[in-house]
């Protein structure tokens, strides 16, 4: 069997006789032999043919490239997105599983502390796509839940947010560096939460209104009427 390099090699060989034999084939001095000639080129030609043939199906396939998380999430879809919330408090996380919901997004779990959190990360399959997590929690913090997360290649390129009220730049600066990808600031409003959310996943859309999360908008107006 030929090594790869020797088929290139009989190839050209074989081509530069081919040419050789188109070039002289009605040559006078070669007159006598022309219909040898002419049956050696069509051998020729045909072993070339399946030369080429087996060193095209012997080539490799190129892969496509590879594109980046930030680069698949441009391109994702709310439906396609599957999200994991992870919080102490039943309210917050009731509530922003009901935003995720209200704007396309199908999957979505809740974890009710930082340790459970990150047993889902490890037992998920596919991978998550977005961690939405509070700071702070008992047992573990959401710093916790993020560094577990990316110690696990396949989480590399999860969009992790933390969920806080925690406003101080120093710490929200400390968490960035860490590798946190942003920070949403408690008490939540819905058209501010998913405009933070759709800088990661652009394709959700953000609400016209900017409404405190857990509060209609009716509400809001009687609260406004009634003056409370």
């Amino acid at each position: 069997m030929f090594t790869k390099a020797e088929q290139h090699l009989i190839a050209a060989t074989l081509q530069q006789r081919a040419n050789w034999l188109h070039k002289n084939l009605d040559n006078p001095d070669l007159s006598a032999n022309k219909a040898q000639n002419q049956t050696t080129l069509e051998i020729i030609e045909g072993a070339l043919a399946k030369l080429n043939e087996a060193l095209k199906a012997s080539a490799p396939v190129a892969k496509p490239p590879k594109i980046t998380g930030a680069q698949r999430r441009q391109q994702m879809e709310p439906h396609q997105i599957r999200v994991l919330v992870v919080d102490d408090d039943e309210i917050i996380a009731s509530l922003l599983q009901a935003l995720m919901q209200s704007i396309g997004v199908k999957y979505v779990d809740v974890a009710p502390d930082g340790l459970k959190g990150i047993s889902m990360l490890y037992d998920a399959d596919p991978v998550y796509d977005l961690v939405l997590c509070d700071w702070h929690m008992p047992i573990k913090t959401g710093i916790d839940v993020h560094n577990a997360m990316r110690a696990a290649e396949r989480y590399l390129d999860t969009c992790f947010i933390l969920v806080t009220a925690v406003t101080e730049a120093k710490q929200i600066r400390a968490a960035i560096e860490e590798g946190v990808d942003d920070y949403i600031v408690k008490p939540l409003e819905e058209q501010t939460t998913v405009r933070k959310l759709a800088r990661h996943f652009p394709k959700l859309s953000i609400p016209a209104g900017n409404t405190p999360l857990g509060v209609c908008p009716t509400d809001a107006d009687e609260n406004l009427q009634s003056g409370d």
